[in-house]
């Protein structure tokens, strides 16, 4: 059986500066927010198709990496087919919280999925995350996706939303 190789997030080229790319401030804010969560694993999803989650999965990465270096992960989930969603969330699930301090994590991740509407294979992902985020574009996003997007999750597995401007 073959082992299935996810694309990880982007580490900084040798010419980056560091203090050069700190996110914006609501990304700050937002990361710090969510840090407050129990969780291991974190999926964003779009509410529509005509929504992405990378830019949001970027900026947040980028200030958990300032934070929690090595210790957290971004998987790239976009484009995944339905076959090769068990092997992403078995890696995905490496994330556990370590015992028995239950507060503290060894290792986080961030994944990105495309909207379950257009692509189911994000449901099962997201069904197994620990927390999932709905990610809006403002005035673009029909309410009824992203209805039918938490629907088809469960409002229960939801933290909260991202909205994009």
């Amino acid at each position: 059986m073959s082992r299935a190789t996810f694309k990880l997030a982007e580490q900084a080229g040798p010419d980056s500066n560091p203090g050069a790319s700190i996110p914006a401030l609501p990304m700050q804010q937002l990361w710090f927010s969510i840090q407050r969560l129990p969780w291991a694993s974190l999926v964003l999803v779009p509410a529509d198709p005509g929504t992405s989650s990378q830019e949001v999965g970027k900026a947040l990465h980028d200030v958990g990496k300032l934070t929690m270096g090595d210790r957290l992960r971004m998987l790239d989930a976009r484009g995944l087919q339905l076959p090769a969603t068990a092997p992403l969330i078995l890696d995905m699930s490496g994330a556990a919280p370590v015992r028995p301090a239950a507060t503290e994590w060894s290792e986080r991740v961030l994944v990105l999925v495309d909207s379950v509407l257009s692509q189911p294979s994000g449901i099962p992902i997201a069904l197994a995350a620990d927390a999932v985020v709905l990610c809006l574009t403002l005035g673009k996003t029909p309410v009824a996706a992203a209805r039918e997007t938490v629907k088809l999750i469960g409002a229960q597995r939801f933290v909260g939303c991202i909205t994009i401007p």
